[in-house]
């Protein structure tokens, strides 16, 4: 990612909370999958069940992109494997963070 992307404000952060209705597979797959295709670092950690926290940084139309499939899941049924209840956004700053994309631990 250029110095030039991130000073022209092309990039920046979101946590996404995503309550499930259904799954038929691994969210955490889903998320990873849907998020490296677009490019995004960051985790995707289930906070409760059915309650995941997918904290995304990379170009903001690409994060707009994974929010928007997020959010067709509430309107399809169970496209892929998983049923989309609802989808919370929080903006917030670029800062480069994570290389990756990863998978954190069940929080307590």
């Amino acid at each position: 990612m250029s110095d030039e992307n991130q000073k022209s404000g092309n990039f920046s952060a979101a946590t996404i909370l995503v309550k499930l209705r259904s799954s038929k597979g691994d969210f955490h797959e889903y998320a990873a999958k849907n998020a490296r295709q677009r490019s995004l670092n960051g985790y995707s950690q289930e906070l409760s069940d059915g309650l995941y926290k997918i904290f995304v940084e990379g170009d903001k139309s690409s994060i707009q992109a994974l929010i928007g499939y997020m959010e067709m899941n509430k309107t399809f049924d169970k496209i892929d494997t998983v049923a989309v209840d609802d989808v919370i956004v929080s903006w917030s700053s670029y800062s480069s963070t994570y290389s990756d994309f990863s998978i954190k631990e069940l929080q307590s």
